[in-house]
């Protein structure tokens, strides 16, 4: 599929979401030019429209050529920037209208290393629950998603009122899907510092192999009523990154990044990609969905020429994070630091127009 076909492809998916959303600025900005409402903020509403589903290899696979969408939105656009007096109200569609296409809908830029969608899905769950006298606990898994095999580690401590660590009398139960109780778990604190912890096998306990899905920890104190439970999922390994990675710049002037893949059972698979300048410095993120077959599999990954250029650095790019979700049930979710570094390109090799002015 050549880029441009994937451009129109892309545009005709959001389709839907761009009429909703200009249906709501159309209306106002009628409204605004006969100066009967205040001016009011439009808010931008975000959405994450996966491309369609093909399978990826090293051969790119043929496609269907459409027509485009004629696009009510831009029509909205040209029209307001063609009055010669623009209220408040218009300025502001204007900008919203202007972030809401200067990007295409599955690159999102991002400001901060904490705001990476990918390091937000995969954060553990610090949760901390009080008793009425101020005591505390605060409970958490090393990681939100495992496969079988990997190592599971769960932690606690107790704190007084005042927000110290104090010794604690701690006791767990492995709970699955809400339902089922698999066992007991004994915490330990191996080097004194109060923290106590558990660690074991995902996927099994006591040498007995256990089901997917959600499971809780749930921990109790001998405080009453300070209790909580922390949760994780367990899945099958059903396809990972294997390491190799290469990138050009498309003749558009996006960056293209492939990632190869190696999937374990067939099904539909979304992935995931997030591009800095250096490791606190983000560019953004790009997402892609596919139905794959078992083997080996090319993933594009199609970072956006201004999206890049709006952040004023020139490569080498780093790719900081990539990751790989089956959708099924559970959920299947993993994530990879390829620690990967795109060739020095310059600024001026990408493309300096928004989305929806192409």
């Amino acid at each position: 599929m050549s880029v441009s076909s994937k451009r129109r492809s892309k545009r005709r998916a959001v389709s839907v979401v761009s009429v909703l959303f200009i249906a709501a600025a159309i209306f106002f900005w009628r409204v605004g030019s006969s100066g009967d409402l205040p001016t009011a903020v439009v808010a931008e509403a975000e959405a994450v429209v996966p491309p369609p589903s093909r399978q990826v290899d090293t051969q790119k696979p043929q496609a269907i050529e459409q027509e485009p969408v004629d696009d009510a939105s831009i029509k909205v656009w040209q029209e307001i920037q063609a009055r010669p007096v623009k209220t408040e109200l218009h300025q502001s569609l204007l900008s919203d209208l202007a972030k809401f296409h200067r990007y295409p809908p599955q690159n999102r830029a991002f400001n901060s290393p904490a705001q990476d969608p990918i390091t937000q899905t995969h954060a553990p769950d610090q949760r901390t629950t009080h008793s009425d006298n101020g005591d505390a606990l605060t409970l958490w898994t090393q990681r939100k998603f495992y496969t079988y095999g990997e190592n599971l580690q769960v932690y606690a401590y107790q704190t007084d009122s005042d927000g110290v660590k104090v010794p604690a009398d701690l006791t767990a139960l492995m709970v699955l899907d809400d339902q089922q109780v698999v066992g007991s778990l004994t915490f330990s604190d191996s080097n004194g510092d109060l923290i106590y912890e558990v660690e074991m096998e995902a996927g099994s306990y006591q040498g007995q192999s256990l089901p997917a899905g959600i499971y809780k920890i749930i921990v109790d104190t001998d405080i009453d009523g300070l209790r909580d439970a922390a949760a994780f999922t367990l899945s099958e390994d059903t396809g990972s990154f294997t390491g190799s990675l290469r990138d050009t710049v498309t003749s558009e002037g996006d960056l293209l990044v492939e990632a190869e893949v190696e999937i374990l059972e067939q099904g539909r698979f979304y992935f995931r990609a997030s591009l800095y300048n250096d490791e606190q410095s983000p560019i953004g993120v790009d997402q892609h969905a596919a139905e794959l077959t078992v083997g080996r599999h090319w993933i594009p990954f199609d970072f956006f020429g201004l999206m890049i250029r709006d952040k004023e650095q020139d490569g080498p790019y780093l790719v900081k994070q990539l990751s790989i979700s089956r959708v099924t049930v559970p959920r299947t979710e993993r994530r990879f630091e390829p620690g990967y570094y795109t060739g020095r390109y310059s600024l001026d090799q990408f493309n300096d127009k928004p989305y929806k002015e192409q």
